[in-house]
């Protein structure tokens, strides 16, 4: 015979169109204070799960359904405070900081989504920690904003005790296939990339050309207009940059502060560019739109266009080394340390727009080491 339906339980749409069930129900009497304890519950993905927690609170009882209730209301969750987390950075972050964010929360949602902030068992965060070090090869950022969000529990009175005091964090996480350090060409390959992009794409080669030759970040080079260059003088401001907000929409903003030397003072070009830009302008820019790199209908570009680029010219030239468009920066402070040793990091960090010179002096590191092998394998030559 067929089980009984449960009529308490109902269903309900998302605006994404996904089905979710819920119940309202009487769980009983509370005791200590005679009265009726009755509970809605809603956001479960299967009607199972529905039957299941239903279940749970009959066979808990009206009391203790509402003192848990109680101490629901008393005490904040992790969710509650990744909510007061979420709307102050809001204020204050990018959109793609933000959108960067809700990816890594989660991953702390999964775990300790319904945890209460100030009940985090140092022994169940040490060994999520291990989970996410043994799977994840940049785990330390999804852990450094659980710690945030627990700060902030602890400054709004939330929490009392801070649990990473006793949990020890793993130095390294999963080991990449692809190493992050080697994010960057040599000249020669730099070369046979751009004569690749060539091939490809008019437009993907200029736009490349012109991310290598000035070392903009990728959101940069789409919010570029006509109007930022001054050819005369064979120079380049930097003002905008587009990102993604975290509904997935394109943006277009200022830089960071930290660029204003860029946007005031601009960016010298090289005499290749100065062509590249000139002949890209006059045979196959969209004439009616202000953006440089523009699609079809003259707007600029969601940055993420450039990983199928990326892919069109890899495809093509299986031989070359596989980097990012953040690694084409990279490459520009690598060669600008290679080809001049007079040249100072804080002259590449005001080209690059680094908001940290550490940033810079780990690329000159790299250089330098290169140089010292270099020179080894020279002495070790000679024959004397």
């Amino acid at each position: 015979m067929p089980r009984k339906k449960d009529n308490e339980i109902y269903t309900y749409k998302l605006k994404s169109g996904k089905v979710k069930y819920g119940f309202k129900t009487y769980i009983g009497k509370n005791e200590e204070n005679g009265k009726s304890v009755k509970v809605t519950r809603q956001g479960f993905s299967t009607r199972k799960e529905a039957e299941q927690e239903k279940y749970r609170l009959k066979v808990a009882g009206g009391t203790a359904v509402a003192n848990e209730h109680q101490e629901f209301q008393e005490n904040k969750t992790v969710q509650n405070t990744w909510k007061a987390f979420h709307e102050s950075q809001k204020l204050v972050v990018r959109p793609s900081t933000l959108l960067r964010n809700n990816t890594m929360y989660k991953k702390i949602k999964a775990e300790f989504g319904n945890a209460y902030i100030n009940k985090i068992d140092p022994d169940h965060l040490q060994n999520w920690i291990n989970e996410l070090a043994k799977n994840y090869v940049e785990f330390k950022p999804i852990v450094n904003l659980l710690h945030r969000l627990i700060k902030l529990a602890l400054l709004k009175g939330w929490a009392t005790d801070d649990p990473f005091n006793r949990v020890i964090i793993p130095k390294k996480g999963k080991k990449s296939n692809h190493d992050s350090k080697d994010n960057y060409y040599e000249e020669d390959e730099l070369k046979a990339f751009l004569n690749a992009a060539k091939k490809v794409s008019p437009k993907i080669y200029a736009f490349m050309f012109t991310s290598a030759s000035l070392g903009l970040r990728r959101g940069e080079t789409f919010a570029l207009k006509w109007t930022d260059i001054d050819f005369d003088q064979k120079t380049i401001y930097i003002s905008r940059t587009v990102s993604t907000t975290e509904d997935g929409k394109k943006i277009i903003g200022p830089t960071k502060t930290n660029d204003k030397y860029r946007r005031i003072d601009g960016l010298p070009m090289s005499d290749k560019l100065v062509d590249v830009l000139k002949n890209y302008r006059e045979n196959f820019s969209n004439a009616e739109s202000d953006f440089i790199f523009c699609n079809r209908s003259g707007d600029y570009y969601n940055t993420s266009i450039t990983n199928s680029w990326l892919d069109k010219i890899y495809k093509e030239n299986p031989d070359l080394k596989r980097i990012t468009t953040h690694g084409l920066r990279h490459t520009l402070a690598s060669l600008l340390f290679e080809s001049d040793q007079t040249i100072n990091p804080q002259e590449v960090q005001y080209m690059l727009g680094h908001s940290d010179v550490k940033t810079t002096l780990d690329i000159y590191t790299t250089v330098t080491k290169k140089r010292k092998d270099r020179l080894k394998r020279s002495v070790n030559s000679l024959k004397i």
